[in-house]
């Protein structure tokens, strides 16, 4: 015993744990757990996805095209398609859709923005819930929640007996997979018969400082586009990741403030005495295609990319508007493989001097490999940012959606588009890519330099804004977005 309690024993057999070794335990063990987190959230993306036959069927050039019996039908009763830029028009347009609806709306949006509009447009969506219509609203859980500024009128619209309010996808710290997947489209539906699909987010900025894309579809019922949008929108309010939104917080004391404030934005817009005959806006299509990549899992299907490679690759003329690229190798080889199979193929996209989205790095620092000689870029000048996300072939197709033409669309994010088979509304859209992109921006010549313009000069850009980007992409920030 007296072994066993001496000195001796104790210089054997016990430890004296020090503080030094309790920290570097403790760090170790956070290190690992770190390292499993990260490794949990992206391991699912490594692996290939491919499009599965019956979504790829229904992606072909063929199945999207008008049958000879779609382009015989009677004017008035094909699909109308509207082109909708951005700006207060487009806005103010929306509005009086709202103000028109009967039944019900159904709405959806990557982001809102803290800022007039968007408090207005949702007073709108208020107003209408109101007098008894059924609304529907569903924002990303990340992105779109309306807090800060927006609370009160979040809080009002979450309240409402007319009104379901979900968030797509929030924060979940046990889905590490999950925290990467947001929902990107831009989609209302109205009445089940007029539906608005594109790359607008709600807010000021969105609709005055970017320059982006909207197409109205009208004169749709249930086969069409429109009963499409909506059996995706049920989808995605019944799926895993969305969450029904009930407020018990709700201040009534401000909403008269709401009201009033919408009444004098609406009476001076011009829009409050106008009526709008929707079933004559635009031109009449041939066909609409309502594509999506689906509502549920993480890595998904690249079902709306491999449309526009049908497309593309199926075509003689082809033009890609996107604010920018990031894709990986697989994939620029599709592209430059398409362009070569092309007489004509645009790629029309963001200067470093006006880009505000970080992706942008990779693009700027790996352009010269889209300088084969078969790719034609354009890079838009202007102070504000090309934000439209559109694609046209052979002047028949036009793409029109929430689609960027990098890996997150492609895999990762929820995202819409609609596929119009129409030479009429394609020479529309045309027409709007040459005269609004086109001609306000430098051509990048086979020395990766732009080259020589009559009519549009290159901005300077900061240093700062150089470093940063260069920074970006050193350090892959950028890939970690994918």
């Amino acid at each position: 015993m007296k072994y066993r309690n001496g000195k001796k024993f104790n210089r054997l057999y016990g430890r004296k744990i020090s503080v030094k070794f309790v920290v570097l335990t403790l760090v170790f063990y956070l290190l690992a757990a770190i390292l499993w987190y990260i490794i949990a959230a992206v391991s699912p993306y490594m692996n290939t996805v491919e499009v599965g036959r019956e979504a790829a069927a229904a992606v072909t050039r063929e199945a999207m095209s008008a049958t000879a019996a779609e382009i015989a039908r009677d004017e008035k009763d094909k699909e109308r398609a509207f082109l909708m830029p951005s700006g207060a028009d487009s806005f103010y347009r929306r509005l009086r859709l709202v103000e028109d609806a009967q039944k019900s709306i159904d709405f959806m949006v990557y982001d809102s923005y803290e800022e007039e509009y968007t408090t207005i447009f949702y007073t709108a969506l208020l107003r209408a819930a109101d007098r008894g219509v059924k609304v529907r609203i569903l924002v990303d859980g990340k992105m779109g929640v309306l807090n800060g500024s927006l609370s009160q009128i979040g809080t009002l619209l979450q309240n409402h007996n007319n009104i379901e309010f979900y968030y797509y996808n929030g924060v979940n710290i046990a889905d590490p997979a999950g925290l990467f997947v947001m929902m990107h489209d831009k989609v209302m539906l109205v009445d089940g018969s007029i539906a608005i699909v594109g790359g607008v987010n709600m807010g000021t900025s969105a609709f005055l400082y970017n320059f982006d894309m909207e197409v109205m579809i009208t004169n749709s019922g249930a086969e069409g586009c429109a009963g499409a949008v909506k059996r995706y929108y049920d989808d995605m309010t019944v799926s895993s990741l969305a969450r029904h939104i009930v407020s018990q917080n709700a201040n009534y004391e401000v909403k008269t403030q709401y009201i009033d404030d919408f009444e004098r934005f609406f009476a001076a817009s011009g829009y409050a005495e106008t009526k709008i005959d929707y079933s004559a806006l635009g031109v009449p299509v041939n066909k609409v295609t309502y594509l999506t990549n689906g509502a549920e899992g993480n890595k998904k299907q690249p079902i709306i990319y491999k449309a526009l490679c049908n497309l593309g690759a199926s075509s003689k003329k082809s033009t890609f508007v996107t604010p920018y690229t990031l894709l990986e190798n697989d994939k620029k080889k599709d592209i430059i493989a398409i362009a070569a199979k092309n007489d004509d193929f645009r790629l029309v996209t963001n200067s470093l001097y006006n880009t505000r989205n970080v992706a942008f790095a990779d693009y700027y620092y790996s352009r010269k490999s889209y300088l084969t000689g078969d790719i034609t870029i354009f890079e838009y000048q202007a102070e504000n940012q090309l934000h439209a996300k559109m694609y046209t072939f052979d002047d028949r197709f036009a793409v029109i959606g929430s689609f960027n033409l990098d890996e997150r669309s492609c895999h990762i994010d929820t995202e819409s588009v609609v596929v119009i088979d129409s030479e009429e509304f394609t020479a529309i859209v045309n027409e709007y890519i040459d005269e609004t992109f086109v001609k306000n921006s430098l051509q990048v010549g086979a020395d990766n330099e732009y080259m020589p313009s009559d009519t549009v000069s290159a901005h300077e850009v900061p240093q700062n804004k150089r470093i940063l980007y260069g920074l970006y992409r050193a350090l892959g920030i950028v890939r970690c977005l994918i």
